[in-house]
């Protein structure tokens, strides 16, 4: 199953031939690290999808989904200058925020975060804004106006 954007665009198919997901290694920030390609980030995206049962916040988030693009971001959290990437993923330009998937910082146990689009604060941010599904990050953001079920816990 392809992941179909706004432009309607797939990422994993490219002249009818599947592209799987891989890693690559590139020089970032001055340190060897390992980034994940749209297409692995595209991947995990799909597959956090197919655990969404609930058809309105589903319905949400494919209307928010861009083509993953990475962004480097400041980890406040370490030595002074430490960026993390993170792949941004849903765009809500009216509150200029999104989701982001990243590994390293508050990942890999919750690699769903809320960011900032632009702006002043293009950090990573605090880890109350990371969660460990892309469901529950999108419940906490400001591009969800719908109701949760009732007793839901972040988990």
């Amino acid at each position: 199953m392809d992941i179909f954007y706004p432009s309607g665009k797939s990422v994993f198919q490219k002249e009818g031939v599947f592209q799987q997901p891989r890693l690559i290694t590139t020089i970032g920030s001055g340190i060897l690290s390992k980034m994940l390609t749209t297409n692995a980030v595209s991947s995990l995206v799909r597959k956090e999808l197919d655990h969404i049962t609930d058809p309105e916040i589903l319905n949400r988030i494919r209307e928010l989904l861009v083509a993953p693009h990475s962004v480097e971001r400041d980890w406040d959290y370490g030595h002074v200058g430490e960026r993390f990437i993170c792949w941004t993923v849903l765009e809500h330009p009216p509150s200029n925020t999104g989701i982001a998937y990243c590994e390293q910082g508050f990942g890999p146990s919750n690699p769903w975060g809320l960011v900032f689009l632009s702006g002043e604060y293009m950090s990573i941010g605090m880890d109350c804004g990371w969660f460990s599904t892309l469901e529950s990050a999108m419940r906490d953001s400001k591009a969800w106006h719908g109701t949760n079920p009732q007793n839901y816990e972040v988990p």
